[in-house]
């Protein structure tokens, strides 16, 4: 004679609802990544920034028209590698004319000046990072995990 096992649904549902939370939070994350943030304004960029700890002023140190080029140069396909590991592709903007926010950012470690660069195309941002124009300069990813020659 066979028995049959009896699941008690109710142990289980607490664990379902920590998996269903956890991928809404996956999806959402990579959706930050991936170029759907919305950035119609400087406040919406300033937001952004914010999200990965950096401080910045209120007003961009500039704002400008910056073309993608239609044929990347090795030096273009470097810093596009830096784009791809943050969620982002600029080869989807090949000739687009995007602005380019840059904002000094007040508490970053090293020192000197340091600057985060945001691209945005049609109120999304699409790409950036933060850089140092310094002697013994830099440039990372938006969160500082990745160095442009890093990846």
């Amino acid at each position: 004679m066979y028995r049959t096992a009896r699941i008690k649904r109710k142990k289980y549902i607490p664990l379902i609802i920590i998996a269903v939370l956890a991928a809404l939070l996956a999806v959402r994350c990579a959706n930050v990544r991936s170029g759907s943030v919305k950035a119609e304004n400087p406040a919406d960029v300033i937001s952004y920034l914010n999200s990965f700890g950096w401080e910045v002023e209120t007003i961009p140190v500039s704002v400008k028209n910056v073309q993608i080029p239609a044929k990347f140069s090795e030096a273009y396909e470097r810093y596009n590698d830096l784009q791809r590991y943050q969620g982002f592709d600029l080869s989807k903007y090949r000739t687009d004319i995007v602005e380019n926010y840059t904002f000094r950012i007040m508490n970053h470690p090293a020192s000197g000046d340091v600057f985060a660069n945001v691209l945005v195309f049609k109120g999304r941002i699409i790409g950036g990072d933060i850089c140092s124009f310094s002697l013994n300069g830099f440039m990372t990813s938006f969160d500082g995990t990745a160095m442009s020659s890093q990846v």
